[in-house]
């Protein structure tokens, strides 16, 4: 169970990358569309625009052609608009007749901006309103020599993109006497440079508003992409704080819908992993105490008996006895230290003065082994750390005697305290035969032994007692070795020189 912990955080640290990543991909993809989007709608709303106005300016050609039209028919609404009421319209049968008309309809007909309506008898030009014409309708022109010639109904497009008038719309009606025959045409045309320039105007301040609407969308879109991940993130935090001495962390709850299910379902699940915890934790506990009072006992009864006065064989096997219960007896009270260091309040902390602590570690290791191991001490650090005494001490005689045990006689073993910025170091280092790479990776596992220590005395609790006390002060443990050439623990704890320890005391 202990290990469940450490699992989560190792499988959603590169949940914490995905979600970076995630709101990365959103903000991305949301510029990206949004841009795109801009840069689309330019030339869809300059298409839609354009097609409009020429929709609109062919009405206004086709409203000239039904009036024209009207007139020649005597239509009394087409006559009232030109306040022509009191005036007959002859039908057409000279050509004179319809120069009378042309010169009746332009007298009180007055174009639009850019529209000019042009009278042909025959194929010449005749007239035009107004009389100043672009070069482009000038009467020997070509588009005006192929719009005279036109023998029925024609409207059209003359697609002049880069010139001053611009594309050229226009519709033409043939106009005929009373025996058919086409004697004159009516014209009306219209040069869109001008509502293009205008739309192209409008279009441009438009735009520009776009590009501070863009500009400003994208900056919310990063904020809104932070608020809408920010129950992941949350979990995220909450899961990398969760270890097996505190999980008490909970998520709140202040969204409704996907996410909250998500905290709710993660709050759950740390409820149960919460339970899991302590029930170990309990078990350990009432383990190490129902074992440690039949050990008690048992050795109780034992050392009663008359040894000395047994025969050989029986003292030989009371002393092994003996020997299996005091390893027993450590066993059961490192299991028992180890529940106590899974609960987030066993430590005691207090000032420790560093010089005559690091002297008192070093004499301490150096009584664990009675042969003639090259013992040295390294480093001199002054200052009060803010810890428990107690627990370092445990932690780093732990390191010595595993050190021990991956040595032998005549190796050197070296007690290294280095001082960081914000870190204070306590290193292990031995010339003994090292740690394989399979070994590294599990040697702080609960009963976890190395291949060159079986055999020797330990219960494979000593590192993983170490690194939880070190886990327990903010800090780590690591492991440099290879084989032959010795290894080197480190116990890093946080450490502030400037720590006002009195305030906590």
């Amino acid at each position: 169970m202990r290990s469940i912990a450490s699992s989560l955080r190792r499988r959603l640290k590169p949940l914490r990358i995905h979600l970076l990543s995630v709101r990365g991909r959103v903000f991305l993809w949301y510029l990206l569309l949004l841009s795109g989007f801009l840069v689309i709608s330019f030339p869809i709303m300059l298409h839609l625009v354009f097609s409009e106005i020429n929709q609109r300016v062919r009405a206004d050609l086709r409203e000239d052609i039904y009036l024209f039209e009207g007139l020649l028919n005597n239509d009394p609404q087409v006559k009232q608009r030109l306040a022509l009421q009191d005036t007959e319209i002859l039908p057409l049968a000279t050509p004179a007749d319809l120069v009378a008309v042309f010169n009746l309809y332009l007298a009180r007909r007055v174009p639009e901006d850019d529209t000019f309506i042009i009278g042909v008898i025959d194929q010449d030009f005749y007239r035009s309103s107004p009389e100043a014409l672009p070069p482009t309708l000038q009467p020997n022109s070509p588009l005006l020599l192929r719009l005279a010639q036109a023998e029925n109904w024609k409207e059209g497009v003359d697609p002049r993109p880069n010139s001053e008038t611009g594309d050229i719309l226009f519709v033409v009606l043939p106009l005929t006497n009373d025996q058919g025959e086409i004697i004159g045409r009516f014209i009306a045309v219209h040069a869109v440079a001008g509502e293009h320039r205008e739309i192209l105007t409008s279009l441009k301040i438009v735009f520009a508003t776009l590009i501070g609407v863009f500009c400003l969308s994208i900056g919310a879109s990063a904020v809104v992409a932070g608020r809408v991940l920010a129950p992941l993130t949350l979990i995220l935090r909450t899961a990398t704080s969760i270890n097996e001495s505190n999980l008490t962390r909970r998520i709140p709850i202040t969204t409704q819908g996907e996410l909250a299910t998500l905290a709710q379902a993660f709050n759950s699940m740390l409820d149960r992993l919460e339970t899991a915890f302590e029930h170990q934790r309990q078990f350990l506990n009432d383990v190490g105490h129902e074992l440690r009072t039949p050990i008690t006992i048992i050795r109780g009864h034992l050392e009663l008996m008359a040894i000395a006065q047994l025969p050989l064989e029986e003292q030989k096997t009371v002393e092994l006895v003996l020997d299996e219960l005091d390893r027993m007896g450590r066993l059961v009270q490192e299991l028992i230290l180890l529940a106590k260091l899974e609960r987030p309040d066993f430590l005691h902390y207090e000032p420790i003065d560093l010089e005559p602590f690091v002297a008192e570690l070093y004499n301490k290791i150096t009584a664990l082994t009675p042969d003639d191991r090259q013992w040295e001490s390294q480093g001199v650090v002054r200052g009060i750390l803010w810890g428990d005494r107690q627990r370092l001490t445990q932690a780093i005689i732990n390191l010595a005697q595993n050190a021990v045990q991956y040595t032998q006689s005549g190796d050197r073993i070296c007690l290294t305290v280095t001082q960081t910025a914000k870190t204070l170091q306590f290193s292990l280092i031995d010339s003994g035969h090292g740690i394989s790479p399979a070994d590294q990776a599990r040697i702080f596992e609960r009963f976890a032994r190395g291949r060159q220590t079986r055999g020797t005395e330990g219960s494979g609790l000593g590192l993983a007692i170490a690194k939880q006390v070190a886990i327990a002060h903010g800090g780590t443990i690591t492991v440099e070795s290879e084989l032959n050439q010795g290894s080197t623990f480190t116990l890093t704890i946080p450490y502030d020189p400037d720590f006002d320890y009195r305030r906590r005391t």
